[in-house]
């Protein structure tokens, strides 16, 4: 996965590391705590898994955008190292060649229209967003109230966190974020 982009850049000659690449690491290993799929219900599963990649990445990107032209060049590469993990990943679990890219094509369009259903909730009210989390992240399991109220709420944290990030600063490094603490 994003260990492959670490282990390039090592191999590089000189170049300057990428600060896309610090983000994807530091989105995929948020997407890795634990009380997100005991708390919050989120099957721990490759759907689940994706599922919370995919929304970390449109959260980080969506505040990203907002800083201006090189907050979108950031969001850009993001998206782009997170297409190549999908394909990366896909080889790892023994996907055929021939199929990888039909897969990776439909977890790309998967990527834009839950970027899309979010956006439009996140600027809707509480209950639109509880919808797209539902056919979204819990697109497989039915979660009790308690768990869709825990992701809200993180949702909200790490919005209000991002938000309150100054512009220069997310394009320097990677926020320090702690959501669970706010939680």
């Amino acid at each position: 996965m994003y260990l492959y982009y670490f282990i390039k850049k090592i191999l590089s000659k000189g170049d300057e590391f990428d600060i896309s690449e610090v983000y994807y690491k530091n989105i995929v290993d948020m997407t890795r705590d634990i009380e997100l799929y005991q708390k919050g219900g989120v099957p721990d599963s490759l759907d689940g898994r994706y599922e919370l990649i995919v929304l970390h990445s449109h959260l980080f990107i969506r505040r990203l955008i907002k800083a201006g032209q090189n907050g979108k060049i950031l969001s850009q590469k993001i998206i782009d190292i997170l297409f190549k993990d999908f394909d990366q990943s896909l080889r790892e679990l023994g996907a055929g060649d021939l199929s990888v890219g039909k897969k990776v094509k439909k977890m790309i369009e998967g990527y834009y229209g839950r970027a899309s259903a979010y956006e439009e909730a996140l600027y809707s009210d509480k209950n639109d967003l509880i919808l797209a989390l539902e056919r979204n992240l819990y697109g497989t399991v039915d979660p009790s109230k308690e768990q869709i109220k825990y992701i809200v709420n993180y949702i909200n944290n790490l919005n209000k966190q991002l938000n309150y990030t100054s512009d220069k600063k997310l394009l320097n490094k990677f926020p320090d974020i702690n959501v669970q603490k706010s939680l």
